[in-house]
């Protein structure tokens, strides 16, 4: 246990500093970053996501007893689009370019950040062990159907992108939106593949909770 949990503290922080450091190098400047409450918190919510995802049981960069590779593929484009989002819209908001005014547009971001990030961190925690961030099932898999997976079959891509939404609103960024909407075609390649793979698995069971839980992603949309 101990080991896993250090294993996923590192994994954890270590994602997350290097892209919180991109934000505060796009802003240019880290005191007066850090003199907006919005983006104070925004930044204390991602290290407090990346802490809480030490203690979830994670088994993190494990490939389990089975793996399904051929999405691997998602990774490069998906980091491309994160070191932009990264560093691009705390530097337009810096500059006051393709922004939407308003310390209201902030705040709305940050409890969209908080609710995304709670999706994805409690699903995270909900898989355990389970949860890798290759395709994979672990030797005493079960498949997980109830909680979150009642409503939407992959609530943690769901969680991601509110959270990504939501980060893009307390830096005002209408390009860090647009950047969001972006990161869905590689979650899409993702969910198809980790489906094909889960229903080859599990069979009359997946498909069986494809009828009960009729939505991918969004309710009523996708």
């Amino acid at each position: 246990m101990l080991r896993a949990f250090i294993k996923n503290l590192a994994f954890g922080i270590g994602g997350t500093l290097p892209l919180l450091a991109l934000v505060i190098w796009g802003w240019g400047d880290w005191t007066t970053f850090f003199s907006d409450p919005a983006r104070t918190d925004v930044i204390i919510l991602a290290l407090a996501g990346a802490i809480a995802y030490a203690f979830s049981g994670s088994s993190g960069l494990g490939t389990g007893q089975r793996e399904d590779p051929s999405s691997r593929w998602i990774f490069g484009p998906a980091i491309i689009i994160a070191i932009v989002f990264a560093w691009l819209p705390p530097h337009l908001d810096r500059l006051n370019r393709w922004t939407i005014d308003g310390d209201t547009v902030r705040y709305t971001g940050l409890i969209i950040t908080a609710i995304g990030g709670f999706v994805r961190v409690a699903t995270v925690f909900e898989l355990g062990h389970r949860f890798s961030i290759f395709v994979v099932v672990q030797p005493d898999h079960r498949l997980k159907t109830d909680s979150f997976y009642r409503f939407v079959r992959h609530p943690s891509y769901l969680g991601a992108l509110l959270a990504m939404a939501g980060w893009a609103l307390v830096f005002r960024s209408i390009i860090g939106l647009l950047l969001a909407a972006v990161m869905c075609v590689p979650i899409i390649a993702r969910i198809r593949a980790e489906e094909e793979f889960l229903v080859r698995e599990f069979g009359e069971q997946y498909r069986a909770y494809q009828q009960r839980t009729r939505w991918r992603l969004l309710p009523f949309i996708y």
